[in-house]
């Protein structure tokens, strides 16, 4: 009796796990923090279903926005530079000056991305940033920005392509936030605060 208990309490913790990290992933998702940072990063959207360039004008008009108002004096553009023309067009069309427009070739996930941007950062004397992705994307972001020694600031897409928290978008977002909370967060060294 005492042993399936135990066992019971048990499962009902692990089943806990998956609950909270999905809760974490719906209240980041809500959030729009547009606290002043030096710094305005939009992370590229992965490929997973479909054309991703409608989800990339949906955050690349909502760093524009944040610039406009104030948020930060520049906007980095991350992913592959094949798109940066596009990217760059897109972000002066809504006001952004081309001067104020900084684009990495950087890596295809968030923590090759983020550890490209952190030392970038650090190199500039930099540690914040306002990090554009959306709203399922956030808390996995934020995490992984907070890891490299980043003071992130989340202000996910409140509209368009993405934005949706889909039961789909937000279970495949609780898998990879468990594994970042497992394994990935053990493997992440401060980049900023560190030395060079």
């Amino acid at each position: 009796m005492v042993k399936a208990a135990l066992i019971t309490g048990l499962l009902g913790l692990l089943l806990l796990v998956p609950v909270g990290a999905a809760m974490q992933i719906v209240l980041t998702g809500h959030l729009d923090d547009r606290t002043t940072t030096q710094s305005i990063v939009v992370l590229e959207p992965g490929q997973y279903w479909g054309n991703a360039r409608p989800v990339l004008r949906a955050r690349l008009e909502h760093a524009a926005e944040l610039y406009r108002e104030g948020v930060a004096p520049v906007v980095i553009v991350t992913g592959p530079q094949r798109g940066a023309g596009i990217e760059r067009r897109v972000l002066e069309e809504n006001g952004v000056p081309e001067a104020d427009i900084v684009s990495f070739d950087t890596g295809t996930d968030t923590v090759g991305t983020l550890r490209i941007i952190a030392g970038v950062m650090r190199d500039l004397g930099w540690s914040s940033a306002t990090i554009v992705t959306d709203p399922a994307h956030s808390a996995r972001a934020g995490a992984t920005a907070e890891g490299l020694g980043i003071d992130a600031h989340l202000s996910p897409t409140a509209g368009g392509p993405g934005a949706a928290l889909t039961s789909e978008y937000v279970g495949r977002e609780v898998a990879a936030l468990l594994r970042h909370h497992l394994l990935t967060r053990w493997s992440l060294q401060p980049v900023i605060g560190s030395a060079a």
